[in-house]
Protein backbone atom coordinates (compact mmCIF):
# COMPACT_ATOMS: atom_id res chain seq x y z
CA UNK A 1 0.00 0.00 0.00
CA UNK A 2 2.64 2.56 0.76
CA UNK A 3 4.58 1.43 -2.26
CA UNK A 4 1.55 2.68 -4.51
CA UNK A 5 1.27 5.96 -2.47
CA UNK A 6 4.79 6.46 -3.28
CA UNK A 7 4.36 6.08 -7.16
CA UNK A 8 1.06 7.56 -7.33
CA UNK A 9 2.65 10.48 -5.49
CA UNK A 10 5.77 10.38 -7.99
CA UNK A 11 3.30 10.17 -11.12
CA UNK A 12 1.52 12.74 -10.25
CA UNK A 13 4.73 14.79 -9.61
CA UNK A 14 5.78 14.10 -12.84
CA UNK A 15 2.60 15.04 -14.87
CA UNK A 16 1.78 18.48 -12.57
CA UNK A 17 2.51 21.35 -14.21
CA UNK A 18 5.99 23.77 -12.89
CA UNK A 19 3.94 26.51 -10.97
CA UNK A 20 7.26 28.43 -11.59
CA UNK A 21 9.04 29.06 -14.74
CA UNK A 22 12.36 30.18 -14.76
CA UNK A 23 12.52 33.82 -16.82
CA UNK A 24 15.30 35.87 -18.15
CA UNK A 25 14.98 39.74 -19.04
CA UNK A 26 17.55 41.89 -20.93
CA UNK A 27 18.11 45.26 -20.88
CA UNK A 28 19.06 48.40 -22.42
CA UNK A 29 21.51 49.72 -20.15
CA UNK A 30 23.35 47.69 -17.25
CA UNK A 31 21.31 47.33 -14.34
CA UNK A 32 23.23 48.93 -10.91
CA UNK A 33 21.35 46.44 -8.46
CA UNK A 34 22.37 43.29 -8.11
CA UNK A 35 18.76 42.08 -7.15
CA UNK A 36 15.58 44.09 -8.62
CA UNK A 37 11.88 43.62 -7.10
CA UNK A 38 9.26 43.43 -10.02
CA UNK A 39 5.98 41.20 -10.90
CA UNK A 40 6.67 40.25 -7.19
CA UNK A 41 9.82 38.10 -7.61
CA UNK A 42 13.44 39.03 -6.64
CA UNK A 43 15.16 39.09 -9.86
CA UNK A 44 19.37 38.76 -9.86
CA UNK A 45 20.64 40.62 -12.46
CA UNK A 46 24.42 40.65 -13.67
CA UNK A 47 25.28 43.26 -16.25
CA UNK A 48 22.04 43.55 -18.75
CA UNK A 49 20.79 39.89 -17.93
CA UNK A 50 18.33 39.21 -14.86
CA UNK A 51 16.82 35.98 -13.79
CA UNK A 52 14.17 35.23 -12.11
CA UNK A 53 11.51 32.15 -11.05
CA UNK A 54 7.89 33.88 -12.04
CA UNK A 55 4.41 32.34 -11.68
CA UNK A 56 3.54 32.12 -15.25
CA UNK A 57 3.46 30.33 -18.24
CA UNK A 58 4.64 32.76 -20.85
CA UNK A 59 6.06 36.31 -21.29
CA UNK A 60 3.58 39.00 -21.35
CA UNK A 61 4.21 42.53 -22.50
CA UNK A 62 2.09 43.35 -19.02
CA UNK A 63 5.18 41.67 -17.27
CA UNK A 64 7.43 43.14 -19.50
CA UNK A 65 5.45 46.75 -18.63
CA UNK A 66 5.76 46.28 -14.79
CA UNK A 67 9.73 45.23 -15.25
CA UNK A 68 10.37 48.14 -16.88
CA UNK A 69 8.66 50.24 -14.66
CA UNK A 70 12.02 49.08 -12.34
CA UNK A 71 14.70 49.05 -14.94
CA UNK A 72 14.45 50.81 -17.70
CA UNK A 73 14.19 49.97 -21.23
CA UNK A 74 13.74 46.08 -21.34
CA UNK A 75 15.02 44.62 -24.45
CA UNK A 76 14.27 40.94 -24.24
CA UNK A 77 11.97 39.22 -22.03
CA UNK A 78 11.44 35.06 -22.67
CA UNK A 79 11.60 31.58 -20.77
CA UNK A 80 11.66 28.22 -22.36
CA UNK A 81 8.47 27.91 -23.80
CA UNK A 82 8.07 31.33 -25.26
CA UNK A 83 9.97 35.06 -25.83
CA UNK A 84 8.51 38.45 -26.43
CA UNK A 85 8.18 39.79 -29.91
CA UNK A 86 9.67 42.87 -31.54
CA UNK A 87 6.40 44.04 -31.32
CA UNK A 88 5.54 43.50 -28.14
CA UNK A 89 8.75 45.09 -26.55
CA UNK A 90 8.24 47.66 -28.37
CA UNK A 91 5.20 48.36 -26.20
CA UNK A 92 6.62 47.68 -23.64
CA UNK A 93 9.15 50.34 -24.12
CA UNK A 94 6.86 53.22 -22.79
CA UNK A 95 6.40 52.16 -19.29
CA UNK A 96 10.62 52.22 -19.17
CA UNK A 97 11.51 53.64 -15.98
CA UNK A 98 13.75 57.29 -17.61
Amino acid sequence: MLRSAILGAAALALTAPAFAANFVFETAQPVTEKHVIAESVVWTCEGTTCVGDLDRKKASVRICKKIAKEVGVVTALRNDKSELTAEELEACKASAKS
